[in-house]
């Protein structure tokens, strides 16, 4: 139990002024987990020191340790930050100051602040308090530490039976495939965590001299000030595209997003009560906020569109895809979904429908072939069809349906791809395709050489996706689609399809005549569906 003799609480007159308007709402709080990131001369530092001075100033039963990687830079660094923290809010009284061995005592409550490196982890589990136990814990600049399990140790040495605990992690911008990534969004859902994300824009006592350097990067160097400026998510390698344009281009996106949102929607639909099938017809988008569609312009009359898609492979569990206006090239909406094959399949269906019925490029490396059967089954006519070389069997070019991605044209696809976004980034609108373009990195690996591909822990679905998507668009129109003709005469499937072939008439046209014609009747239909299943076989 605590020394009766303790103060409850002291009252101590703070000028509000010391602290940055971001950083105030938090100065009282105490979470489990606190994580305050972000660009350089942000003042999370600044506040920290501030805030924990004031905590174990005020609050009897506590004691907090300082860490660094090294010991050196952490009295270097916190030791000082935490001094002037003591004089700038006039507390020095309150404390007495053991330079030798780096340790600060307050004389009123007997709390403690003390300073080490994580260089010697054995000390630190090893570590208790003169008095009371351990409730606070900031480690600065934790991106040096190379994984997390020096954090798991020093975590389960924070514990009291009467005080909320307290572990506080600060750093600067580090890379995607860091530990810290993976730690602050998704090991701390769901925990008692502040997360706190800060700029050199949130610090009104930053030099002037260093906010005319850090904002001089937005033209020199923009990938740089996104990183370094803003507290973006970097990466280790060098970046395949181009990394500068694409972080002015989020740049952009993200002020402009702030006033007008893209919209996000699910595709509803019904399903017919005696088969339980989806009926085609009655797929229609809805406004959803977790919609995993996300439109950015909405469809034109007439207008040409291309939607590729990549499917979900090995080790990938994500299905892609994405929709370009064929006349300008302007991304105009993206599908990126973890959900089963089935429900992605109806969702690309009807973004496909809703864009025109967009030339549909499937890639068909994996389970993309049930994603091709089950839009033919649904009565999907505007697919993207290869050519396949002749052989002992067909002497003649033969055309299928679908995209294939192989090892001798995946570099030529993404070669044109990043020859495109030199001249058309800012015909792409969606914050994560130039995230994940961010992560896509030249490598070197021991079976594959010189490889570009996405760095570990990262994806390359809507990278995959784009890249389709412009080896589609060839068999697309390039101007407004005329309105649909309406076949006049009587035509045998071979004429029609060699038409579609020769360019005569377009799928669509076929579809609608073959819909409409009573030369064959149900029969007619009943052997185009068993043709159908057994492609799909």
């Amino acid at each position: 139990m605590r020394n009766p003799k303790f103060p409850q609480n002291i009252t101590i007159d703070i000028d509000p002024k010391i602290f940055n308007e971001k950083f105030y709402p938090h100065l009282q709080t105490i979470h489990e987990y606190e994580v305050y990131y972000g660009g350089q001369a942000s003042g999370k530092s600044h506040f920290i020191a501030n805030k924990k001075v004031l905590h174990l100033t005020t609050i009897p039963g506590r004691n907090m340790i300082c860490l660094r990687k090294q010991s050196t830079d952490c009295f270097t660094s916190c030791w000082g930050q935490i001094l002037a923290a003591i004089e700038a809010l006039k507390l020095t009284p309150f404390w007495n100051v053991n330079r030798s061995d780096h340790v600060l005592r307050n004389v009123v409550n007997g709390n403690s602040i003390y300073f080490d490196g994580v260089d010697k982890i054995e000390n630190i589990k090893s570590f208790k308090p003169e008095k009371g136990n351990l409730t606070d814990v900031w480690y600065e600049e934790v991106s040096e530490e190379d994984s997390v399990e020096n954090i798991r140790v020093i975590d389960g040495r924070i514990r009291d039976e009467f005080q909320k605990c307290s572990l506080i992690l600060s750093f600067n911008p580090t890379y995607r495939q860091h530990w810290l990534f993976d730690f602050v969004y998704n090991f701390l859902k769901g925990k008692d965590a502040l997360v706190h994300h800060s700029t050199y824009h949130d610090n009104a006592h930053a030099s002037v001299d260093l906010q005319r350097k850090t904002e001089a990067l937005k033209f020199d160097d923009p990938y740089r000030y996104q990183v370094y400026g803003l507290g973006e998510w970097g990466v280790t390698g060098k970046t395949v595209f181009n990394a500068n344009k694409i972080a002015e281009r989020i740049r952009d996106l993200q002020d402009a997003y702030k006033v007008n949102p893209p919209r996000m929607v699910d595709f509803k639909y019904d399903r017919d009560e005696k088969t339980e099938l989806v009926v085609p017809d009655s797929i229609e988008p809805y406004s959803l906020v977790s919609g995993e569609t996300m439109i950015f312009s909405e469809p034109k009359p007439k207008r040409p569109y291309v939607l590729a898609i990549d499917t979900a492979g090995e080790g990938v569990d994500y299905y892609a895809g994405q929709v370009l206006d064929n006349i300008t090239g302007e991304q105009v909406a993206v599908f990126h979904s973890v959900r089963a094959p089935d429900e992605c399949v109806v969702q690309l269906f009807g973004l496909g429908m809703y864009y025109n019925e967009a030339l549909l490029v499937p890639e068909i490396n994996f389970d993309g072939s049930y994603l091709l059967y089950k839009c033919l089954e649904m009565g999907y006519h505007k697919i993207y069809q290869r050519t396949t070389a002749p052989d002992d069997l067909n002497q003649g070019y033969e055309h299928k349906y679908g995209f294939r991605t192989t090892s001798g044209n995946r570099m030529y696809m993404l070669s044109i791809l990043k020859e495109w976004l030199e001249l058309n980034i800012g015909k792409i609108n969606d914050l994560k395709t130039l995230n994940e373009m961010l992560t896509f990195t030249l490598q070197v690996k021991k079976t594959k050489g010189i490889w570009w591909g996405a760095e570990p822990g990262a994806h390359d679905d809507l990278i995959m996706a784009l890249a389709i998507c412009l080896q589609g668009r060839e068999q697309q129109a390039t101007e407004e689609i005329p309105d649909t003709r309406k076949l006049k005469g009587v035509y045998f499937p071979e004429e029609l399809e060699m038409g579609i072939k020769d360019n005569s008439f377009t799928r669509r046209e076929v579809e609608i005549y073959k819909k409409n014609s009573n030369l064959f009747g149900e029969n007619y239909m009943y052997k185009e569906k068993k043709k159908r299943s057994r492609y799909g076989r």
